[in-house]
């Protein structure tokens, strides 16, 4: 009796032993179940092609496939949002997203391609089928197709002052980008107070200017921009005079010539002649009499006292920062300079110089064609190129952002590989929250959510986290950043019952209680122990319903292995 009742207790234990492993079976896969419970069944029967949270198995961006009855199915999104990918080195972040939607998604990419592989692999494709236009941007390579230059004569020639302004302020942000290293961020400023002011009069005088000009204008010769008609040109040269003072032909100080050479005075700080020369210009055009006959001394005011300003004028701004540097303490400017040339260096660069003398394309061509564009940075050149990099990535970026579009076939993607690489990138990382009426998708793809937060802040990382509508998780080793995702996606509540039996008494009387507890949907294991071929999909707005969909790599499927390594032709 004794052995039949004990077996009667075992078999008792086993079933509610069972009973809870197949719940806590049901529990760990919850989230593999939800994408067909979402679609109502039907995509077991293969007849839906839409999904409630914004996925499809159309066209757009491919997150992942869905495993079907008998097949594996691309799973996508087509609206103009953002995605952040985390995926630790040697995951396959690469093969499965960026190579699989470049050889599918037919609008303009901007590719960071700091492995040089996603351009062989998929710039050809792309081209021949895709009808992309290639351009490769490695100003230290020898395959540079690109020229880029934001103060390019197309681009500055249709600003007005203010907006010009803007735009050398913006550059100047993206260069002189506080690094944590400076001891004293007040050189740094002015170092960048310098530069716009440089900047600011070729865009104003020119219409145009270029990085190797304004990196090279505390070194250059200022005498020839010593004009003959100002007065300092009598500081610089001797002068031809009588008695009545200097001598003037046709306007124009005359100096003195020995052998053919005007006789210069000795031991001039022509630097500082021209400082002083912009200061009393008048109007842009350097020529116009008006500069030099003391008219910046008489100029037009209205009732609040504030200059009229004419048609051709240079603006006040401009003569009030010359006529700073005019009188700036000699250490200190030296210092100022000594700061400027370590930030502008890489411009100064004959490789860079080439890269940089004009513009391959205006930023809306993006929209009105369809171009890809690889910028291809060796892994030793990230810390020389980055600031180059963050101007050009920040100008496409924000130019896209004056103008709304919501065409599917105007839309453009931003694939970010490794963009903590090349420093901060503040917009960028703001651009989630403001693109999706502009049709401007980022990608943000990196191997931690600690390397956001190293090189930008744990607010920042914060931001980028909280503003993107998807996430795209491969395993990961990341403890912190696994428990966040867990928090992040929530818990259930679930029933409990414990039973409770006096000693000697098997199933009959005693006690049992009913209560309820909090169980995480996806606990921080399940993330950590996923299959390496299986990434999470977490969609803004439905957390709680995350995804486990198979990693797109693009080495499984034969479609994509044959569209790899075409060859790339010269653009027509």
């Amino acid at each position: 009796m004794r052995e039949k009742s004990k077996t009667l207790k075992d078999r008792f234990k086993d079933k509610t032993s069972n009973l809870f492993h197949k719940l806590n079976s049901i529990q760990k896969d919850y989230y593999t179940k939800i994408l067909p419970k979402a679609c109502k069944d039907v995509f077991t029967l293969g007849s839906s092609k839409s999904y409630p949270m914004t996925l499809n198995f159309d066209k757009g961006f491919c997150v992942g496939l869905y495993k079907g009855l008998n097949s594996l199915k691309p799973t996508y999104y087509d609206a103009p949002l953002s995605t952040l990918i985390i995926a630790p080195p040697g995951s396959g972040k690469t093969a499965a997203v960026a190579v699989p939607n470049l050889l599918n998604v037919p609008s303009s990419c901007v590719v960071l391609d700091i492995k040089r592989e996603l351009f062989d692999l998929t710039a050809g494709y792309r081209q021949q089928v895709l009808k992309n236009k290639i351009f490769v941007f490695d100003p230290l390579g020898n395959d540079n197709t690109l020229k880029f230059n934001p103060f390019d004569k197309r681009i500055v020639e249709k600003l007005d002052f203010n907006r010009k302004r803007r735009l050398v302020d913006e550059v100047g942000n993206t260069i002189f980008a506080e690094d944590g290293a400076n001891k004293d961020p007040h050189w740094t400023q002015q170092a960048k107070n310098l530069f716009v002011f440089y900047a600011l009069y070729d865009l104003c005088v020119h219409n145009t200017s270029t990085f190797f000009e304004i990196a090279s204008a505390p070194i250059k010769n200022y005498v020839p921009l010593i004009n003959p008609q100002s007065r300092f040109y009598t500081e610089l040269y001797e002068c031809q005079s009588s008695d009545n003072g200097f001598v003037k032909e046709n306007g124009r100080y005359m100096a003195k010539v020995e052998n053919g050479v005007k006789k210069m005075k000795p031991n001039v700080n022509v630097e500082l002649l021209w400082y002083k020369q912009v200061a009393e210009q008048v109007y842009t055009d350097p020529e116009n009499p008006k500069n030099y006959d003391g008219s910046v001394n008489h100029l037009e005011k209205d009732d609040q006292g504030n200059i009229i300003m004419k048609e051709g004028m240079l603006d006040p701004i401009i003569r009030n920062e010359a006529n700073r540097w005019a009188k700036a303490n000699d250490k200190e400017f030296a210092s100022i300079k000594s700061v400027y040339s370590r930030f502008m260096q890489v411009f100064t660069s004959y490789q860079v110089k080439s890269a940089t003398d004009s513009m391959s394309f205006e930023y809306e061509d993006l929209r009105k064609d369809n171009i890809t564009l690889y910028i291809k940075i060796a892994q030793t050149d990230i810390d020389t190129l980055a600031p180059l990099i963050r101007i050009l990535l920040e100008s496409i970026a924000k130019n896209l952002l004056l103008k709304e579009s919501k065409k599917f076939e105007e839309r453009v993607y931003l694939f970010l590989d490794e963009f903590v690489r090349f420093g901060k990138l503040p917009f960028l990382l703001e651009m989630p929250a403001l693109s999706r009426s502009y049709g401007v998708v980022l990608i943000f793809i990196t191997q931690s959510n600690a390397l956001i937060e190293k090189y930008y802040g744990k607010e920042d990382a914060r931001i980028v986290n909280s503003t993107v509508a998807y996430k795209v998780i491969f395993k990961m080793d990341d403890l912190e950043y696994a428990k966040q995702v867990s928090e992040e996606i929530g818990k259930m509540t679930r029933k409990t019952r414990s039973h409770s039996t006096e000693k000697g008494q098997l199933i009959m009387g005693g006690t049992s209680s009913i209560g309820k507890e909090a169980w995480d949907l996806l606990s921080v294991q399940d993330i950590m122990n996923i299959d390496k071929d299986e990434v999470i999909i977490l969609v803004s707005g439905h957390k709680a319903k995350p995804l486990k969909l198979k990693a797109n790599y693009y080495f499984k499927n034969q479609e994509l292995l044959s569209r790899i390594n075409w060859e790339v032709k010269p653009n027509e």
